[in-house]
């Protein structure tokens, strides 16, 4: 779309400018997609029962084409056809203030009633163990067995955020060691 076609046409703000849906989470799964006949290879890391945003380089991708979606989720092959919805082609959409790499935003056109009801499940579950990592953490005294309890629930694919506040929590739970260890003495 050339700039005075986006100016003239704002359709192309459609996706980024609606309410929510569903609740959204980030995470970090290998996905292959088919666009206009070739498969390709991305990483999701948002994901909704209504979409998702893949990173990847998005160089030959046209909005509101039809793409296929594939992706494992929880041991489960997760087959989607989406529409892209939103593309960020890079340093530029950074600028602008998108945190997102490049990449693009898929919106599921169809999507069986299963396979959704499981990324929503994944979603909220990702959701309630970030809460729930994240109220430990701004706590003044640390429980420790709550928080390994809650290491013990966390997947493979789940939340990079959750990857990093489990760095956090070790580096946490090393220093609470060590000062217990000095009060002991």
């Amino acid at each position: 779309m050339k700039r005075s076609e986006r100016i003239l046409n704002p359709s192309h703000l459609e996706g980024r400018n609606k309410e929510r849906r569903f609740q959204r989470a980030s995470c970090d799964l290998p996905a292959r997609y088919i666009y206009e006949g070739r498969a390709h290879y991305a990483r999701i890391i948002t994901i909704s029962a209504g979409g998702a945003y893949l990173a990847c380089n998005p160089r030959k991708t046209g909005l509101n084409r039809v793409l296929e979606l594939e992706f494992e989720l929880e041991g489960e092959l997760i087959n989607a056809i989406g529409r892209l919805v939103w593309i960020n082609r890079g340093l530029r959409n950074h600028l602008r203030g998108s945190l997102s790499p490049p990449g693009f935003a898929v919106e599921y056109e169809r999507l069986n009633n299963e396979a959704r009801a499981k990324i929503d499940s994944f979603v909220k579950r990702s959701l309630r163990i970030l809460r729930a990592l994240s109220f430990e953490l701004s706590q003044s005294e640390l429980n420790r067995e709550r928080i390994s309890h809650l290491f013990l629930v966390l997947r493979p694919g789940d939340s990079v955020h959750l990857n990093h506040i489990r760095k956090v929590v070790k580096q946490e739970l090393r220093h609470y060691r060590l000062r217990n260890d000095e009060h002991s003495e």
